[in-house]
């Protein structure tokens, strides 16, 4: 099964070591987690999702493909940001998709 560890990993800037003293484990058990060669089980998602400030579902693949080469950019930019940011980039991207709500809302205050 396909994971993100790696992924989120590099997001936070650390490396294979400083992400198994987070854990406590050696960067080679890391890096068989990273690459499937080791299975994750629940107590390593728990453990994982604790050192990089996720949930465990986070760290696998969620099975979205994107279509185009934009969408993936776009998923990939997505998943970089904080929570919060992630928020108002959806409230963004919600306005741009009802253009005529935010018209008629700019109206009313305007």
């Amino acid at each position: 099964m396909e994971n993100r560890i790696r992924e989120l990993r590099k997001a936070q800037g650390l490396t294979l070591q400083d992400l198994a003293a987070k854990v406590g484990t050696s960067n080679q058990q890391i890096s068989q987690l990273e690459t499937g060669r080791r299975r994750l089980n629940v107590d390593w998602l728990e453990r994982l999702s604790k050192a990089l400030g996720c949930h465990p579902l986070e760290l696998l693949d969620d099975g979205v493909m994107a279509r185009t080469q934009q969408e993936k950019a776009m998923l990939e930019l997505f998943r970089g940001l904080s929570s919060d940011q992630q928020e108002a980039f959806l409230k963004a991207t919600s306005a741009l998709a009802k253009p005529g709500e935010v018209n008629d809302d700019m109206e009313e205050t305007g």
